[in-house]
């Protein structure tokens, strides 16, 4: 007669996979920005690499790249202070789940929609000051060729779309961790700010359609 694996057990076997697997993601994350042993920088020189690698000095008195480095720096930090978040919120939610606090149904889209967040979140942190160097320095000499304002139209198009993912993002968070609220209120408003000053000075970005995107 084969054994029957419980309901219960079960369930908690394929919460402590995903558990396992988000540890992987955040651990491989952390692989491929950090150095190790005596090699690695302090933070101070981890952020000023990462700027240099954007190129932040060439326009450092423009407000546009001033607002993409404020939210750089503070949401790095931010990450760097909460790298342990995920796996954290994972092994609550596998404590609840087995003293029958919560079910399969709460707990795995709560684990893969923060994931999820965090994803959005270190990847348009990076994007979002990268393309706003690239306009900002497309902006110190004006064309008149249509095809190329259009190129850069769809450039300010990237960035707020980005910006309006990343608000979602961190939504998702306060969402699932509201005790992180008042620590996220700051970089949301950098967000919400750079979104104004972007609409300010490209009026027509919004509603210009990248072909085959929108």
């Amino acid at each position: 007669m084969a054994n029957s694996q419980n309901p219960g057990d079960k369930l908690i076997q394929q919460l402590t996979e995903a558990l396992n697997l988000t540890k992987q993601y955040v651990e491989n994350l952390s692989r491929k920005q950090d150095f190790s042993g005596t090699e690695r920088p302090t933070e101070d020189q981890a952020q000023q690499l990462e700027y240099n690698a954007i190129g932040f000095p060439a326009n450092k008195h423009h407000a546009l790249t001033n607002l993409a480095k404020d939210y750089l720096q503070q949401s790095g930090l931010w990450l760097k202070e909460e790298k342990n978040l995920l796996e954290q919120i994972g092994q609550q939610q596998i404590r609840e789940v087995e003293l029958g606090l919560r079910t399969q149904e709460n707990v795995m889209p709560l684990l893969l929609a923060l994931k999820d967040a965090w994803d959005m979140i270190r990847w348009y942190r990076t994007l979002i000051p990268v393309k706003a160097q690239s306009v900002v320095r497309a902006l110190q000499d004006p064309v008149d060729d249509t095809q190329l304002q259009n190129y850069y139209l769809g450039k300010i198009k990237l960035i707020l779309v980005s910006i309006d993912r990343s608000l979602l993002a961190w939504q998702t968070i306060i969402q699932y961790v509201p005790e992180k609220t008042d620590g996220l209120l700051e970089l949301m408003a950098l967000l919400s700010r750079q979104r104004r000053e972007w609409e300010t000075f490209f009026p027509d970005a919004r509603a210009f359609k990248r072909p085959g995107l929108d």
